[in-house]
């Protein structure tokens, strides 16, 4: 005999999965039909079932009878109230981030390894080193985001893993980020100065990496139902494939996870983009390799430092804990489409973060030349603000003092099209502006702005 019966709370094929698992449990089922989509069970069993058994299978697999949820806004009490633990979550990380000054701290250590072109052993330790601090800086932004995203999503899908096993997916994002960077930097160093990247190009990728965050943030949250289900679900092949159905737990498999942590390496990020510069000017594959992989192992502590959160989701607090991931990858997520959208619309966003002390000044007039001077920082560039007069052709003097997410420049308004990543010391752009506007700059990301204004002339 055939049963249909409603279930509220599925948003993705993984929950049909395990719906489709804890009723195929019940003494007599024969076959189950799932539908995340439609909201339905279609049971069919040798035998009636009681509506009591059917009401705990469900809530077994973390769900309920009944029609579901279809609104554009949850009217669930307890997303709202994990919605505000999340934000809380979020404002006290950035609140401690800032008085610890981690981003300030990660400049000093990328400062203290010294020149990121150094060669040998050096340039070896060099590489690790930057690699730690960019684990403390915005690059974790992104790069973490995707992990927490990735992370959370297996955790969801996974709910009675143990903790030894929701540690899989971190170990295999950072396992495949060791391998793929090694790999792909001995790449760069046999290719050699062919390879270019502008920043319009990252900033696509930084969008495209944003909005799949934001649509698993989306599901994690569960703030909507609606959006929740138009989200794209796997085909029911692939789930198989992927060990979202499979026999027992010998059918998972992290190789699409480390794929993705081998692709990370053409994130933009700063100083990333310093040592593959690096990399790069080696010519020799085998450095270039190993710099690539001592730089991603020194990020895998930061990295698997955000994996305690979605570890720990287990029981019943683990909804909760998911919407706080949830939350916190839709923070990331906005913060990656703001930086995406500084680059590819300059000034659109405003003024970004300005370094510490900054103030405007104007470029001084020397042998006919304008001449203007700028500071590369840890926390960007001082002044973020200057001005200079059109139809002069200005010397811009940028003095790199720091590896750091500003040091990967992005002017095109200079005649910068490509990502340049600032030597230390000194650094010289010719430009020459024809009309009064504003010539807006930042770093690969976004994160870092400035602005040159452009006046009439006389």
């Amino acid at each position: 005999m055939d049963r249909t019966v409603p279930i509220r709370g599925m948003t993705c094929r993984a929950c049909e999965v395990r719906v489709a698992r804890s009723l195929r449990q019940l003494p007599g089922v024969e076959e189950v039909a799932v539908s995340a989509a439609r909201g339905r069970a279609r049971i069919t069993s040798s035998r009636p079932l009681p509506r009591a058994s059917l009401e705990q299978a469900v809530l077994g697999a973390g769900y309920a009878l009944g029609d579901p949820d279809r609104s554009w806004v949850s009217r669930d009490r307890r997303v709202w109230r994990d919605l505000a633990i999340g934000l809380g979550v979020v404002a006290l990380a950035l609140a401690g981030a800032r008085m610890l000054g981690l981003e300030e701290l990660a400049g000093r250590v990328g400062a203290s390894a010294g020149p990121a072109g150094t060669t040998g052993a050096a340039g070896l330790t060099v590489a690790l080193v930057l690699g730690l601090a960019a684990g403390l800086s915005a690059c974790m932004a992104l790069v973490g985001g995707l992990v927490l995203a990735v992370a959370a999503r297996h955790a969801e899908r996974h709910p009675q893993a143990s903790l030894a096993q929701r540690w899989r997916p971190h170990l295999a994002f950072n396992a495949g980020r060791v391998v793929g960077f090694t790999v792909l930097g001995a790449v760069l160093g046999a290719v050699g100065g062919v390879v270019h990247v502008t920043g319009g190009t990252l900033a696509l990728l930084t969008l495209v990496v944003a909005l799949a965050m934001v649509a698993i943030g989306v599901q994690l949250t569960a703030v909507s139902p609606r959006l929740a289900h138009l989200t794209p679900a796997l085909p029911a092949g692939v789930a198989t494939r992927l060990g979202l159905e499979g026999r027992g737990a010998g059918a998972y498999r992290d190789g699409s996870t480390a794929a993705l942590g081998a692709a990370s390496f053409l994130l933009p990020c700063g100083f990333t983009q310093v040592v593959q510069l690096s990399a790069l000017a080696t010519g020799e594959p085998v450095t270039a390799g190993l710099m690539m992989g001592l730089f991603a192992l020194g990020t895998a502590p930061g990295l698997l430092g955000v994996g305690g959160l979605t570890a720990a989701a287990r029981g019943s607090v683990g909804p909760v804990l998911l919407r706080v991931a949830g939350v916190g990858v839709l923070a990331l997520a906005a913060v990656n489409v703001g930086g995406a959208v500084t680059v590819l619309a300059p000034g659109a966003t405003g003024r970004g973060p300005v370094a510490a002390g900054t103030t405007e000044v104007t470029a001084s007039l020397e042998d006919g030349v304008q001449v203007l001077r700028t500071a590369q920082v840890v926390d960007g560039y001082a002044p973020a603000h200057a001005t200079v007069l059109a139809g002069t052709e200005v010397r811009w003097e940028i003095d790199s003092t720091a590896a750091s997410c500003a040091s990967a420049l992005h002017a095109p308004g200079m005649g910068v099209e490509r990502v340049r990543l600032l030597e230390p010391g000194a650094n010289v752009v010719t430009f020459t502006p024809t009309e009064p506007g504003s010539l807006h700059y930042s770093c690969a990301m976004g994160m870092y702005t400035g602005v040159v204004e452009v006046l009439p002339a006389g």
